[in-house]
């Protein structure tokens, strides 16, 4: 029996997460917008706080947490198209 492989794609969502951090108190932990807005009440202010965005994918191999900025050293990474990242995966046949 023969195997093929065909390439397939594999369509993983970006995740964007807002970070919080104190600019003036570096032993302060950043934390999510979402969290900061209700323990705070209203919007950071910019002189003292930043707000980041933290883009996280689930990767398609071993479902590991991974930055999306990493996704590109992978060699099974095909494109990222919107929120939205492409790998490669192999599907084995035998005929």
């Amino acid at each position: 029996m023969r195997a093929r492989a065909f390439p397939r794609l594999t369509e993983r969502p970006i995740r964007k997460i807002r970070m919080v951090i104190d600019l003036e108190d570096p032993l302060k932990p950043e934390i999510p917008l979402e969290e900061f807005m209700k323990l705070h009440g209203g919007d950071p202010s910019p002189p003292r706080y930043r707000v980041t965005t933290i883009e996280v994918v689930t990767c398609s191999e071993d479902l590991q947490p991974v930055l999306a900025s990493e996704c590109g050293t992978c060699p099974k990474f095909v494109r990222r198209f919107g929120d939205k990242i492409y790998c490669k995966k192999a599907m084995i046949i035998e005929y």
